[in-house]
């Protein structure tokens, strides 16, 4: 017989992505990043911030804040959900001797439920609570309702004759003559017992189901959880369908450019429709696939060539109105891009990651000698000539 070659599969596991103890407010945030900034040899009055948010209005408050301590309005380098547009690197790259770049996706936070996802709308009439980033929900909510239709139709059983059963809808499942075209899809073979041909038998079946016995491994892990098996139907599966159970096999659902935050998050959904804090696990897997994105098109491109550039990418955390307290919104950290036009330290070579991003933030000063007063330069705007601007002749 030929011997044949399988490749191996190939998984993609992401870095921990920490949150707790690494928030820190936007006014503490951006004075430490433009002394970062200052630390690292950029000049003062020549430095370009770029941010790539949503365009919510509670992204707002970072946005004046980079106005603040960097003297101008920042360039828009970003796209829905905190996509980072790579293709507008030449234009910021335009605008300014010394480069900034902030990206950030955002999620909601309410700090008496230590809840993610929602946000309260000030200026909505009443008690208007949605989702907060909506674009990053609309994304990831078909594929979360069909994980919640999934868990619920899926049922774990012991048979007449003391087996383990569970017991799957037809269109979970990928039949070799009618593989599932468009939806969720069971892993069967990490479930239930395979043959000693490699063929997936069921137990028995009825018009929309198939009935399988489970694996002796699949039963410890289910018994370790404490859960106990109930005779005749069961019950539904419920939480215990994890992410390695299950992936998704389907069209994309967006068309607009939203559609590159689903290209991003599709490969993890799994993952984010099984999390407690759906919104906030894709916020946290956008960030770290849009940072490695965007660092690969700068070293690939020639736009940033020979200058100073910091690209620091993190989440952005939103907090409503609180109390007395106006809405505010926190940063945490991911990782930086340093780039300097007459070399780059080797400390800098590789990405900062996040612990090491944090300290050497929480390093700097919150104080900024450099900043402006917003409400002057508004004031001599106002003061200022009266041009008469005419069409030309």
């Amino acid at each position: 017989m030929p011997n044949t070659y399988r490749a191996p599969d190939i998984l993609r596991e992401l870095a921990p992505f920490k949150v707790d103890g690494m928030a820190m407010p936007y006014a503490e945030f951006v004075p430490r990043f433009y002394n970062f900034c200052m630390e690292l040899g950029f000049r003062k009055g020549l430095i370009m911030p770029s941010r790539a948010f949503c365009s919510d209005e509670n992204q707002g408050l970072p946005i004046i804040l980079l106005t603040k301590h960097f003297g101008t309005f920042p360039f828009n380098h970003g796209r829905v959900g905190g996509v980072i547009a790579i293709d507008r690197h030449g234009p910021h790259a335009h605008h300014g001797e010394d480069l900034v770049i902030v990206q950030a996706s955002h999620v909601g936070y309410d700090p008496d439920t230590g809840s993610y996802g929602k946000y309260c709308r000030p200026k909505m009439i009443g008690k208007c609570i949605s989702d907060s980033c909506g674009k990053l929900t609309h994304v990831i909510t078909p594929y979360l309702e069909q994980y919640q239709f999934a868990s619920a139709r899926i049922f774990l059983h012991r048979g007449d004759q003391g087996r383990y059963l569970i017991t799957v809808k037809n269109f979970f499942i990928d039949f070799s003559s009618h593989p599932v075209k468009n939806g969720l899809v069971l892993r069967l073979p990490n479930i239930v017992k395979v043959g000693e041909d490699g063929i997936i038998r069921p137990h028995t079946a009825s018009s929309t189901t198939q009935a399988y016995e489970v694996s002796e491994e699949f039963r410890k892990r289910i018994d370790a959880t404490n859960y106990k098996w109930k005779s005749g139907e069961g019950e539904p599966i419920g939480d215990l369908l994890t992410d390695d159970l299950f992936f998704y096999r389907e069209d994309f659902h967006e068309t607009d450019e939203s559609i590159l935050l689903e290209r991003n998050l599709i490969e993890f959904m799994p993952k984010i429709v099984t999390s407690r804090n759906p919104s906030l696990r894709a916020a946290k897997i956008n960030i770290q696939l849009e940072f490695a994105r965007a660092v690969e098109s700068i070293r690939r491109g020639d736009e940033y060539q020979g200058r100073n550039l910091l690209y620091v990418a993190g989440l952005n955390i939103d907090i409503s109105e609180y109390e007395e307290f106006p809405p505010t919104t926190y940063f945490v950290p991911w990782a930086a891009h340093v780039q300097l036009a007459d070399g780059t330290p080797e400390q800098y070579i590789h990405p900062m990651e996040q612990e090491a991003l944090y300290n050497k933030l929480m390093a700097q000063s919150i104080d900024n000698p450099d900043q402006v007063n917003l409400k002057e330069e508004i004031g001599r705007m106002l003061e200022a000539p009266r041009f008469d601007i005419r069409s030309p002749k």
